[in-house]
């Protein structure tokens, strides 16, 4: 299966079997690294999540020894179905993408892996990014700090965020002023999301 067609295809158009596909990609770690991050990326997509690809997503992420822009692809692609999960709950199941066990799973091992200090930056950035899409109580420090960093990436991580979690209304009308053209889009999104009329 060529992953670049599926990248240019429509996820509805996808050929029956991709989702196993996308599972040996991310299960093969001999598989080039380009095919491996491109797989980990389409796995994320509501037509092919389920709790096996959650499980090879979340075993990426772990690897130390894994590289860190797969590892950080591997966190994002667990956001959407967070989000979901989060938003429509477990009431109809047949609506779900992922099981009650997969939601909690990636939710404790995504605050785990964000807490370790042995996680590389670029990684902690993307699992804070993705964890965000189903807030829990930890997050509001983790955002706080990163929107006050200096680190640019980390401030741009942190308004991102911001979107998703309540309570920055603050912090995202200073960054409406950023020169940074990626933090003030962000914070226009976020702005947007929580309807802010001071912006």
């Amino acid at each position: 299966m060529k992953l670049e067609i599926l990248k240019d295809t429509p996820p509805w158009d996808w050929p029956e079997g991709t989702a196993a596909a996308l599972l040996g990609i991310l299960r093969d770690g001999q598989a080039p690294e380009s095919d491996r991050i491109l797989a980990a990326e389409l796995a994320g997509d509501f037509t092919v999540i389920d709790d096996d690809l959650v499980d090879a997503l979340l075993a990426i992420v772990r690897r130390g020894d894994a590289p860190e822009e797969l590892r950080g692809q591997a966190a994002l692609s667990l956001g959407p179905a967070l989000e979901h999960v989060d938003t429509d709950g477990f009431e109809d199941e047949s609506d779900a993408p992922i099981s009650e066990r997969s939601f909690h799973t990636i939710q404790e091992s995504l605050r785990e892996l964000f807490t370790d200090a042995n996680t590389p930056k670029e990684v902690r950035r993307r699992i804070l990014e993705a964890s965000v899409r189903a807030p829990q109580d930890w997050h509001q420090d983790a955002v706080r700090a990163a929107g006050r960093s200096d680190d640019e990436a980390w401030k741009l991580t942190g308004v991102f965020c911001m979107r998703f979690v309540r309570g920055f209304d603050d912090e995202i009308l200073q960054a409406l002023g950023s020169k940074n053209p990626d933090i003030h889009y962000e914070a226009v999104c976020a702005a947007g999301q929580w309807g802010m009329e001071a912006a």
